[in-house]
């Protein structure tokens, strides 16, 4: 009896765990915590930093340009390439978690 309950306790967990983990794979893809504006001649973008996309680390760093580069794929914006050319992080924030930022980022098209 005990190793079916054990077993209806997994099945029960998996059946939790799997659709947030896959809808947290998705956020990772396309992130809410962002804005992408097409302006003349390049863009304007905000992107989130916080514990797990820390400001000042190049993994947060590398996320934020991920998703960067896929809003520059879904507008066509830039077909050439771009520079970035003004970052300016604000601090929201700050709570024991550590602090939370928008990080703005201003680009030309090449």
């Amino acid at each position: 009896m005990l190793s079916v309950v054990k077993l209806k306790i997994g099945i029960v967990a998996t059946a939790v765990v799997l659709p947030m983990l896959a809808g947290g794979c998705e956020y990772l893809k396309k992130p809410e915590a962002t804005r992408f504006d097409a302006v003349d001649g390049g863009f304007e973008f905000r992107a989130i930093a916080d514990a797990a996309y820390p400001e000042d680390s190049a993994n947060g760093e590398s996320w934020r340009m991920r998703w960067l580069e896929q809003r520059l794929q879904q507008t066509a914006t830039c077909p050439n390439g771009y520079e970035i050319t003004s970052r300016k992080p604000v601090l929201l924030s700050t709570g024991a978690l550590g602090s939370i930022y928008d990080v703005y980022y201003e680009g030309r098209c090449a």
